[in-house]
C-alpha cells in the first residue's frame, strides 16, 4: 500500500483515534492552567505550500471526528483566506507559520515588524494563538532566534500568543513523529524541524509506523504532517515524490557544506 496518500492518512487517523482518547489542538494544550493528561496526541500540520491539499486533509479529519492545528505561512501561494476560513470552520486551530527573521535577512528589528504585520493579516481571518517557525532549510537564519531576547519573547505574550511550539513545550517525554523529507526517520532529511526528545520514534516502513500507532506505544505523541506531500492521484503523488527527492538531495549537500 502506497504511503503518503489520503487513504493511508485516514488509516493513520483511525489508529490514532483508537489509541488516543485525548486528541488536542495546540491552543488547548498550551492554555494557561491546563492540566496535561498522562496520554494525549497532538496533530500538527505545517502549510508550506498547496493550501488546497490542506483543506482536503482538514475536511477528512472533520469527517472522522479529529481536530488538528494548521500552521499557515503568510505568503501569496499559501495565504488563501477562503481556505483558511473553511479549515477554521471545520473545528481546527489556525496557527502562524512564521519566517520573519529569514524574510528580514537577519535584521531583528525589521523581522519583528514583519512578524506583527503578518500575524495581524492572519488574524483578520482566524483567532491565532500559537506559532511555529518555518524552517526555511536553505536560509542561514533560524527563525526561532527571533525570540532569544527576553524583551522579544515578552512581546509574544503582549500579542496574545500562548507560545511558540518549538520553544515552549517540553518534548523530552513526548514522541515526535514527522513526515519531513517524505520519510519517518527524524535524522534523515530534517535540518531544523526537530525537537529534544528522549523517545526514539523512527520508522523505515509505513507498516512499522502503523503498528506503533495501533498499539499506542507512545503515551504522549505529536504527529507532524505536511499536507502538500499527500495525494491519491498517482501523477501528483509521483510529482511530489520527485520534488521531495530533489529537495532532500539539496539538503544533503547543504549539510556537507555547512
Amino acid at each position: 500500500m502506497r504511503d503518503f496518500t489520503f487513504y493511508m492518512y485516514s488509516e493513520y487517523l483511525d489508529a490514532l483515534k483508537k489509541s488516543y482518547p485525548v486528541m488536542l489542538r495546540f491552543d488547548e494544550f498550551m492554555a494557561p492552567g491546563y492540566e496535561i493528561p498522562e496520554s494525549f496526541c497532538l496533530i500538527r500540520h505545517d502549510i508550506d505550500r498547496n493550501p488546497g491539499n490542506a483543506l482536503r486533509m482538514a475536511l477528512l479529519e472533520k469527517e472522522l471526528g479529529v481536530r488538528a492545528t494548521y500552521f499557515f505561512r503568510v505568503k501569496p501561494h499559501v495565504f488563501k483566506p477562503d481556505v483558511i476560513r473553511q479549515i477554521a470552520d471545520s473545528g481546527h486551530e489556525i496557527g502562524f507559520h512564521y519566517e520573519s527573521l529569514s524574510d528580514a535577512a537577519g535584521d531583528y528589528e525589521k523581522a519583528l515588524d514583519f512578524f506583527k504585520r503578518d500575524l495581524a493579516k492572519l488574524r483578520e481571518i482566524a483567532d491565532v494563538r500559537t506559532i511555529a517557525m518555518h524552517g526555511r532549510p536553505l536560509s542561514p537564519f533560524d527563525n526561532r532566534d527571533l525570540w532569544k531576547s527576553p524583551q522579544n519573547k515578552g512581546l509574544l505574550k503582549s500579542l496574545g500568543i500562548l507560545g511558540e511550539v518549538y520553544l515552549d513545550i517540553d518534548y523530552s517525554k513526548i514522541a515526535y513523529i514527522c513526515d519531513t523529507g517524505r520519510n519517518w526517520l527524524s535524522g534523515r532529511s530534517n535540518l531544523r524541524d526537530t525537537v529534544n526528545s528522549e523517545i526514539k520514534a523512527d520508522f523505515s516502513l509505513s507498516g512499522e509506523l502503523m503498528a506503533a500507532l495501533r498499539d499506542g506505544r507512545y503515551p504522549r505523541l505529536v504527529f507532524q504532517i505536511h499536507p502538500e506531500r499527500w495525494n491519491d492521484n498517482i501523477f501528483l503523488w509521483t510529482k511530489q515524490l520527485c520534488l521531495d527527492t530533489a529537495v532532500n538531495t539539496i539538503k544533503f549537500f547543504y549539510r556537507k557544506i555547512h
